[in-house]
């Protein structure tokens, strides 16, 4: 199926996502926007996600590469774990390191804002047992 591009809408405020002559990808975009004055609604925005959660807790145990998320969660996607952990590293909270070997070498580690979060997830594990 050979797609044309007046086809294809462009999304609004994401051109970098329009690729002629291939599919566009999903992006999602908030319908309601983040309370900026609201500490809590912006720290779950950043935190939430299907994998976002495990993502934060496994770095803050130690750094892991991707192989290491892959393993740990069977379930998710290689697609889908790449883009949450990029969205962790847009927000501040997690950093990526390539290393200039063969075979190449990426290790996510957390930032010193990232590490911030640890008394966030120790309560967060606090509350969950007592459910």
């Amino acid at each position: 199926m050979k797609i044309h591009n007046s086809d294809v809408p462009v999304p609004a405020g994401h051109p970098e996502l329009f690729n002629p002559g291939k599919a566009i990808m999903s992006y999602y975009s908030r319908k309601i926007p983040v309370k900026a004055d609201c500490a809590i609604e912006k720290t779950l925005n950043v935190i939430t996600g299907k994998w976002k959660p495990a993502i934060l807790s496994e770095l803050l145990r130690r750094e892991a590469r991707l192989r290491d998320f892959e393993q740990g969660l069977p379930e998710a996607t290689k697609r889908t774990l790449t883009r949450q952990l990029g969205e962790l590293i847009d927000s501040g909270l997690v950093q990526k390191e390539d290393f200039d070997e063969y075979p190449r070498k990426t290790v996510y580690s957390l930032t010193p804002l990232g590490r911030k979060l640890a008394p966030v997830f120790t309560e967060m594990t606090r509350f969950g047992q007592l459910l």
